[in-house]
């Protein structure tokens, strides 16, 4: 008869232990957590803070280069009229609108059809969306902090053979449509959060609306305006936002679900 020596019996217990039921338990409620549905309560709190993303870089940008980010109007105009060399001092500022307006629609179909893949309102969803969004703010905040690119009001960029200062537009476009993703995915179609003209008349129609969306893209263009002529330059404002959009995704991290109000 053999017998069991002392090491197989020492792992015989190992390796018929069951799992612990309270561990697995711990994974199935952190699993649950990801794919909850958040609650919309006090969400527009979010997309306030989102808009004043919108001013500062959008401010920024334009100061910097002649165009915008996010608010694709005032790039369409821009565009129609590079088709006939206007203005003069600014020969490729239609590219630079081009640009941006590809950057943004590219961004937003990614992130809407993610989005709705995944679910617009599901924990995971916003966490993950608001984190790539802060990505890309900070990598291109670090491109002009390292003087990567042209960005001083002093020394404006004058599009080289490379057009470098197109690398940045393109990326916070991108990262805009996964803004406005959001903000129609939570159903808060009032704050689009990179647009005013339909505020605006939304506002006037409806009083009861309140104007905290438009209040905050105005403070962010000024607070952009003066860190334009500051010492810590135009960077400083994509600085703030990304680190904005990175405490956003930690919100949303642990944002109550439906039913916890």
């Amino acid at each position: 008869m053999t017998e069991v020596s002392e090491v197989e019996k020492s792992v015989l217990p190992l390796t018929s232990a069951s799992p612990d039921p309270e561990e697995a338990t711990d994974e199935k409620k952190l699993q649950n957590k990801w794919t909850e549905t958040v609650s919309t309560q006090n969400a527009d709190l979010i997309f306030i803070l989102c808009s004043l993303t919108t001013g500062l870089c959008d401010g920024v940008i334009y100061a910097s280069f002649g165009c915008f980010i996010s608010m694709q109007t005032g790039n369409t105009i821009f565009l129609g009229l590079g088709t006939s060399g206007i203005p003069e001092s600014k020969p490729y500022g239609w590219l630079k609108s081009l640009t941006s307006i590809s950057g943004f629609i590219i961004g937003s179909f990614v992130f809407a059809t993610i989005s709705r893949a995944a679910g617009n309102r599901r924990r995971a969803t916003l966490t993950i969306s608001f984190a790539v969004q802060s990505l890309f703010v900070l990598a291109a905040a670090a491109l002009f902090q390292g003087d990567a690119i042209p960005h001083s009001l002093n020394n404006p960029p004058t599009s080289g053979p490379l057009f470098l200062e197109l690398i940045p537009l393109v990326i916070l476009a991108f990262q805009f449509g996964g803004q406005i993703t959001a903000s129609r995915g939570m159903g808060f179609n009032e704050l689009p959060t990179v647009v005013l003209t339909s505020v605006y008349f939304d506002i006037a129609s409806d009083p009861a609306l309140t104007s905290g969306s438009v209040v905050a893209i105005v403070v962010g263009a000024i607070i952009g305006g003066w860190l334009c002529h500051s010492e810590a330059e135009m960077q400083s404002a994509l600085w703030i936002s990304g680190f904005i959009k990175a405490c956003m995704a930690v919100a949303w991290a642990f944002w109550p679900a439906v039913g916890e109000h």
